[in-house]
């Protein structure tokens, strides 16, 4: 195996100092639990932007229905187009930083990766399959977190959609009577049809099976080839197995970036 030049990592700050795997494991670690909360900072502002601005709308149409109190029911409609204005450019800003959080995580995972390969020396082809093999988990896990993430959002979605379809109705029958709830009407139409088309169009439940399978289908070569069952029981050797896994590893994550190229980025080096 060619050696690895980690020049670039080292001299760019990925891996600095004289313990660079053990410093560079405890920044992973200390990023892990960064973006932990960064995305739990991003779920919870997206549960205000989303169910949270459409329960205040729809209290604005009940209040109208019930009360008829033009006043109060402004207040409210002004509060939640306020509302919504703000948790839409929090939630933009949470975005970003999440991806950076990502980016640099990815980047020091890498930078140990390679450190540790460069480790292996020239010639030991069984040795850096193996370790290929022991990162396998991670990958999987990586793809899994990631189907989670778009089942969580088809599943929000899919929640504003049929919500926000019940109270567009009831808002449309008061609108018949009530001159002041037709544009409440009008804004909550287009909310559901803006979130229809774009459920629509993302796919987050086709991404998340496609990414769910593959994960499955990576734990199983992952167990296969340390077991000698399936395609691997044909082997005797532990240098053919092992080259036919990093084959069939490496098809699988070819096929999966075919199918969706935007979706989770490997962990695991080319």
């Amino acid at each position: 195996m060619e050696r690895v030049d980690t020049a670039g990592i080292v001299g760019g700050g990925v891996l600095a100092g004289s313990n660079r795997p053990e410093t560079c494991e405890r920044r992973i670690a200390e990023r892990s639990e960064q973006l932990y909360r960064a995305r739990l900072v991003q779920r919870l502002r997206l549960l205000w932007a989303v169910p949270g601005n459409l329960l205040l709308l729809g209290l604005g149409a009940l209040s109208l229905a019930l009360w008829g109190l033009a006043i109060p029911v402004g207040v409210i409609f002004v509060l939640a187009v306020a509302s919504t204005a703000v948790s839409a450019k929090l939630l933009y800003g949470q975005h970003f930083k999440v991806r950076a959080v990502e980016s640099e995580l990815r980047a020091l995972e890498h930078g140990y990766r390679e450190h540790l390969l460069d480790e292996l020396g020239n010639g030991d082809l069984l040795g850096a399959r193996k370790r290929y093999r022991a990162q396998l988990p991670d990958l999987v896990e990586r793809y899994r977190d990631e189907a989670r993430r778009d089942r969580w959002k088809d599943n929000a979605l899919q929640t504003v959609v049929i919500g926000g379809s019940a109270v567009t109705a009831v808002v449309t029958a008061i609108a018949v009577s009530v001159v002041d709830a037709r544009w409440p009407a009008v804004v909550l139409s287009l909310l559901v049809a803006v979130a229809a088309a774009f459920a629509g169009y993302a796919k987050y439940r086709d991404r998340a099976h496609e990414l769910q399978r593959t994960a499955d289908a990576l734990e199983r070569e992952y167990e296969s080839v340390e077991l000698r069952v399936g395609r691997y029981r044909r082997f005797d050797d532990e240098r053919e197995a092992y080259a036919e896994f990093a084959d069939a590893v490496d098809a699988l994550r070819a096929e999966q970036a075919r199918r969706l190229p935007t979706a989770v980025i490997d962990t695991l080096g080319q």
